[in-house]
């Protein structure tokens, strides 16, 4: 393959090793393709639909490093609510939030230093957005 069809922007960006994502999102489909991307880039990614799947797999002792969760969620507790009370009882586990409906932006950007995603998002976005998380959490252990 010659170096002119290659597409490093396409390429996924590497990943820490240890770094584990829960997943969150009703839609199968658009879970499967950030699932199975971000498995490519070599995170271990645990899937859910609701905010419950996460309080169960953060209950279980798993360890859990990045929440990536829609804001529109199955069941009484939305990805707004999710992620104040991730913040509140786990503050070592990151947030990001994603949204189809873009009035919502300022409402998550409260909750998420850097905002939503706003849908459609592209894979590769997301796993930019785990990386700068992850090297910031880095950063603020070594100061």
């Amino acid at each position: 393959m010659s170096s002119e069809n290659s597409d490093d922007t396409l390429a996924p960006p590497p990943a820490t090793p240890t770094t584990t994502v829960m997943l969150v999102e009703p839609d199968v489909l658009a879970r499967m393709v950030i699932a199975e991307y971000l498995r490519g880039c070599g995170y271990t990614i645990v899937e859910g639909v609701s905010a419950d799947d996460v309080f169960a797999v953060v209950d279980s002792g798993r360890k859990i490093d990045i929440v990536f969760s829609e804001v529109t969620l199955i069941g009484e507790v939305d990805g707004f609510a999710l992620s104040k009370q991730i913040r509140a009882t786990h503050p070592n586990i990151d947030v990001i939030l994603t949204q189809g409906v873009t009035s919502a932006a300022e409402r998550a950007g409260r909750l998420c230093e850097d905002g939503p995603l706003d849908g459609p998002y592209h894979p590769q976005e997301v796993a930019r957005r785990i990386n700068l998380l992850r090297e910031r959490r880095r950063t603020s252990k070594k100061v």
